[in-house]
């Protein structure tokens, strides 16, 4: 009947009980119930009611035909009968745009502040590609770009440097150019700040600057096509600092004034990407510290007990006082340690990544298990990156040696037992919360 409200109808109610009372006090009670006259009246309110929704039905009918009329024509696209099995998928079955789900606003850049990719559109992928690739206008021409297909996002000294290049040794990967090792850019975490990668400060790069550093692989995806004319081959970001590094968090302009961040590294890449694949390689964060220190320059397992025993005190003293997420994502802070003891408190940010995006976006591994059986962790990573492969290749790339391997490891002494004690009670809790979130007990690292 059109019903707006139940105070509505309470006076609707009301001023019939009227009309038919007084019409029985003159008349018997068919009369008033069998009258067409009485009916009448009580139609009013329905016809008022009814004249109102089609009013702004048809208000709604014109906005909906205007914004068609204005837009349709950027929505259409001809669907590739390749979208539904390779590279990105449909719009509709994407992750939910967390810029316009959150109101992330364009706000620009300030003095000494990062660019703002909120003010920037995210690119119209071409869905023939597999790899992220969109056409934009350079010099009067039609260039093609392209953004990695899959982010290696750490963690550091976990063994992203081996799995880079035997991801990299697929004929259909192309690494970065004029970045480190073919892998490493360190745009999202640090040089789009301007900072090196010892966060010593350098001009910064900004989206287009980090585009470049895909030239030379969008050349080659542009002009490899399969018998169909897809473009199947794709490239990679593998900066594992990525992952944990959120201390250029300051410099973004939607935290300008704040004392946390409420944007950071995930929203970021959200706003730019539609349908990512994230891997990480998860370490036993007291091996992987020890590792850290040796690779930075360590020289002996005294002096990393010194070490970890005073940063622990600072990270415990700091976190009396703050945040865990605070004390983390300090740059002052993390100049005061003499090890990166903070990369350890995987959960912590886990947790920020899983804010934004799915579970499903993210091929989560243990360096252990590499350890055990190479072949079983590099089949998983091939068909999550969708690259075809035969088990002879396969077993030729996944028994190659391994890369990055300290040299120095071999000539420095084990961790001493009281370090060993000393940071698996330090990074316990959160190793437990790892396994909470991941609901997989191997991160517990209990064997």
């Amino acid at each position: 009947m059109g019903g707006r409200s139940a105070e509505d109808f309470d006076k609707t109610v009301r001023r019939d009980i009227q009309t038919e009372e007084t019409c029985m006090k003159n008349h018997t009670v068919e009369h008033c119930l069998y009258s067409l006259e009485i009916a009448r009246t009580l139609q009013q309110v329905k016809m008022r009611l009814e004249s109102r929704r089609w009013v702004l039905l048809m208000l709604g009918l014109c906005v909906l035909l205007y914004l068609v009329t204005r837009y349709g024509s950027r929505m259409d696209h001809v669907i590739s009968p390749h979208m539904l099995s390779h590279g990105y998928v449909p719009e509709a079955n994407r992750v939910d745009d967390t810029s316009v789900k959150l109101d992330i606003q364009c706000v620009g850049a300030g003095p000494h502040e990062a660019e703002d990719l909120f003010c920037m559109e995210r690119p119209k992928y071409v869905p023939e590609f597999k790899n992220p690739c969109w056409y934009t206008k350079a010099d009067g021409k039609l260039r093609l770009k392209c953004m990695p297909y899959y982010h290696i996002l750490g963690v550091c000294k976990s063994g992203t440097t081996d799995l880079a290049y035997r991801i990299r040794a697929h004929e259909d990967v192309l690494g970065c150019n004029d970045c480190f090792s073919q892998k490493e850019i360190f745009y999202w975490c640090r040089i789009r700040y301007g900072y090196t990668h010892s966060m010593r400060p350098r001009p910064p790069c900004n989206f287009s600057c980090y585009q470049q550093k895909f030239d030379t692989a969008a050349l080659r995806i542009k002009h490899t096509t399969t018998e169909t004319g897809y473009h199947n081959m794709i490239t990679g970001d593998a900066s594992p600092s990525d992952f944990s590094d959120f201390r250029g968090w300051p410099k973004i302009p939607q935290n300008a004034g704040l004392e946390k961040p409420v944007v950071m590294t995930p929203h970021l890449m959200r706003h730019v990407y539609t349908d990512p694949k994230f891997i990480l390689i998860f370490r036993n964060p007291t091996d992987r510290l020890y590792s850290d220190y040796i690779m930075r320059g360590g020289r002996s397992a005294e002096d990393f007990h010194e070490a970890v025993t005073r940063d622990i005190q600072i990270e415990e003293t700091c976190m009396k006082n703050h945040t865990v997420e605070h004390c983390l994502y300090s740059l002052e802070i993390a100049r005061t340690l003499r090890t990166r003891i903070f990369l350890g408190f995987y959960s912590v940010y886990m947790r920020e990544w899983l804010k934004v995006f799915p579970r499903e976006q993210f091929l989560i591994l243990r360096t252990e298990d590499h350890d055990q059986d190479p072949k079983a962790r590099l089949r998983k990573v091939y068909n999550y990156l969708k690259l075809n492969y035969t088990e002879e290749w396969l077993s030729y790339i996944a028994s190659a040696p391994k890369r990055n391997v300290s040299k120095k490891k071999k000539s420095i002494e084990p961790m001493l037992e009281k370090t060993r004690v000393l940071l698996d009670t330090f990074y316990g809790r959160y190793n437990r919360d790892l396994a909470d979130v991941l609901q997989d007990k191997r991160f517990l690292w209990l064997t």
